[in-house]
């Protein structure tokens, strides 16, 4: 007999777990109000009894601190039962274990575990637990799983799919293979959101891989546009939170993001899941924390508008070669170069009647050979002073021990990492691949190598605690880039990206190229495209040949582009445009414009005709709900219910390709392309 067999039994059935999740929420909060009132007490007591022993003094403060924490886990708890409440859960099959008798195991599966004590069950279980793995990958029939104390195996008999919202069970569906995908469509069809969402109750199969993966120190991800790549990886980090509970702490996972913008945007997700937010930065931060902040430097974000705005060629080369590997074998080269050639060892003077040939502190500084070469000038003074007392029985100050230090410091000609970095570039006869910028600021391709040459010199002296790196936008990093991260986090990482969504062709990285950084990278693809329409994704697909991409049939209106007669035609045409989306269902408009100058000129313009525009700029630092105007660079991993994209006629050359391909694949139903006779980028 299956349990709960109609949709009235379940309506019924859910009502009633709902009503058990507010009877708990409700004794949490009574237990709430105990520790308040507990607290108060014990805070009047302290009060009217200045003179009391200072050890009960003590006592308690002691029991108020315990109390608080104990009054916090409490409030965190009701937190995360009270979410369960509007919807409680999204699937559920029916397992028997082999070797059982009777009926299957219902097993209802949610975005949280939820155990009732009266009856000793889960009613709701956790999508990360084991058993909760075959929704997602295994079909009716003969099925299994592997829990901590082995493999199970057993028979999946039924498999359903809800949509709760709200409290209220709006459908339901039997499906016998893995994810329906009438569920799917209804998703996708959704409008977007102000944030990312989770996406727990459509998780595919070859996503839950890649989710549930355990195994790979590092995990490359190639996902197309709108394969959901960022998602999964975000709940793939709330898979290792859950799977290595007391061994991995949000506090222990860093997301490298394009910019603070996109980081706004996916700040939800964990929460969602239950989980804490996890820090976020930025490479240039990271590399430029190496260097002690010492240094102004280009952003990513400047470099990418120079490089789209008509660059000068040896700016280009610049970053071209930058971008090579066999920048980065040069480098690795040149540190061993330096290690032996810029240390010139003189003789010494240790005292008046004393003085250390140079052959004995050259011999000194290969002896430290396993220190870092700026670390060794400590452990040479040392040992000089020590064998100075040894051998010859003089005893020297420690102010006289800082000098020699400062001596044998000064023998090395490589404790300026601008100097030595100058060096390099005239060492491969290549010295105007090293310039400052406006305000002797330095080009964002110059940060990673100075970076390097620090660590290499300098050594990983505040090694990082960081036990899971996620990296996104992978395309954007290059090879030395790579090796410094290579070098700072010594810890399993997820990296994923899309090589089609590229912004410039001079600085890139593909899984193979990464995959020769990290040589025990594993790499896993994700080819489904559900973000846009059929029709979107094909008219992508048509600026840009992307072989992998798969579109999933869900269709709507194709791509149309409209030619005014004018600029000004152009303008009032787009607020025509912003104003049709106004009076439609839809919940977000984004303008993408080729540059961050054309975003700039165009929301001043737009500003006089429509009201609240929001223009979302690189200092930006959130993400806005509505309509939101910015470059495509701000863009990138973004989506909208619908897009804009004015002054197309300004995407003239092959590279710009790219750019348009990364603008229309921000759509979800709705893309408008607009050019002019007039003025473009």
């Amino acid at each position: 007999m299956i349990f709960n067999q109609t949709e009235e039994q379940e309506r019924e059935y859910l009502q009633s777990v709902i009503s058990i999740v507010r009877g708990v929420v409700a004794n949490t909060d009574h237990s709430v109000k105990e520790h308040v009132d507990t607290l108060q007490e014990y805070k009047e007591y302290l009060w009217n009894n200045k003179d009391i022993d200072p050890q009960e003094i003590r006592s308690m403060r002691e029991s108020i601190l315990n109390l608080y924490a104990s009054g916090e886990s409490v409030i965190s708890k009701r937190a995360r039962i009270a979410r369960i409440i509007d919807n409680p859960y999204f699937g559920r099959i029916d397992f028997r274990k082999e070797g059982e008798k009777g009926s299957a195991t219902p097993i209802y599966i949610g975005v949280q575990n939820f155990y009732h004590r009266k009856k000793c069950a889960n009613l709701i279980y956790d999508w990360r637990a084991p058993v909760a793995g075959m929704f997602y990958d295994q079909e009716t029939g003969e099925a299994g799983y592997q829990s901590p104390s082995g493999a199970v195996r057993g028979e999946i008999s039924l498999k359903r799919q809800y949509r709760i919202r709200r409290s209220c069970l709006e459908f339901m569906i039997e499906s016998s293979v893995t994810i329906q995908d009438d569920i799917l469509q209804k998703e996708l069809s959704a409008n977007s959101d102000e944030k990312m969402r989770n996406i727990v109750a459509t998780i595919q199969k070859e996503q839950n891989r890649i989710i549930r993966n355990m195994d790979a120190q590092v995990l490359i991800i190639q996902g197309v546009a709108g394969s959901g790549k960022t998602s999964i990886a975000l709940h793939r980090i709330a898979y290792l939170l859950y799977a290595m509970k007391g061994g991995l702490k949000s506090s222990d996972v860093l997301i490298i993001s394009p910019n603070k913008v996109f980081a706004d945007y996916i700040s939800n997700v964990l929460p969602e899941l239950g989980e804490e937010t996890v820090p976020e930065s930025s490479v240039g931060e990271i590399f430029s924390g190496v260097l002690n902040n010492k240094y102004h430097y280009q952003t990513f974000f400047d470099q990418a508008e120079e490089l789209i705005s008509d660059p000068e060629p040896a700016f280009v080369e610049r970053v071209i070669y930058k971008s090579s590997f066999e920048f980065v074998s040069l480098l690795e080269r040149f540190i061993i170069f330096v290690e032996n050639n810029f240390f010139n060892a003189v003789d010494l003077k240790l005292t008046d009647h004393i003085t250390i040939p140079a052959e004995y502190i050259e011999a000194q500084f290969r002896r430290f050979h396993r220190y870092s070469m700026r670390g060794r000038f400590d452990a040479m003074a040392d040992y000089i002073v020590e064998m100075a007392y040894t051998d010859c029985g003089i005893a020297v100050s420690c102010s006289d021990r800082r000098k020699l230090r400062q001596k044998i410091k000064g023998m090395f000609a490589g404790n300026d990492d601008i100097e030595v970095y100058r060096q390099f570039c005239k060492w491969i006869g290549k010295a105007e691949l090293f310039k400052l910028g406006k305000g002797r600021s330095l080009e964002y391709s110059d940060l990673a190598p100075l970076a390097y040459i620090h660590l290499a010199l300098e050594g990983n002296v505040n090694v990082s605690k960081v036990k899971h790196l996620l990296v996104d936008e992978m395309q954007d990093y290059t090879p030395i880039q790579y090796k410094v991260l290579k070098m700072l986090f010594i810890c399993k990482k997820t990296i994923m990206g899309d090589m089609g969504q590229t912004l410039t062709p001079y600085s890139r990285s593909d899984a193979d190229m990464i995959k020769k950084v990290f040589t025990d990278g594993v790499v896993m693809k994700l080819c489904k495209s559900y973000r846009s329409t059929y029709e979107i994704a094909d008219f992508a697909r048509k600026i840009k040949v992307v072989q992998e991409m798969e579109p999933i049939a869900r269709h709507g209106d194709k791509p149309v582009v409209v030619k005014y007669g004018s600029y000004k035609e152009e303008i009032s045409g787009i607020v025509g445009l912003i104003n049709d989306f106004r009076g439609s269902s839809y919940e977000s408009l984004g303008i993408i414009c080729r540059s961050e100058h054309v975003a700039a000129e165009m929301s001043e313009q737009l500003g006089d005709f429509v009201d609240d525009l929001t223009y979302i700029s690189t200092q930006s630092a959130s993400f806005s709900r509505g309509a939101v105007i910015m470059s495509v660079c701000m863009a990138k991993g973004l989506e909208f219910d619908e897009v804009i994209i004015p002054c197309m006629d300004g995407y003239k050359s092959d590279s710009d390709s790219g750019l348009l391909y990364i603008a229309v694949t921000r759509a979800l139903h709705r893309v408008t392309l607009t050019h002019s006779l007039g003025k473009n980028d």
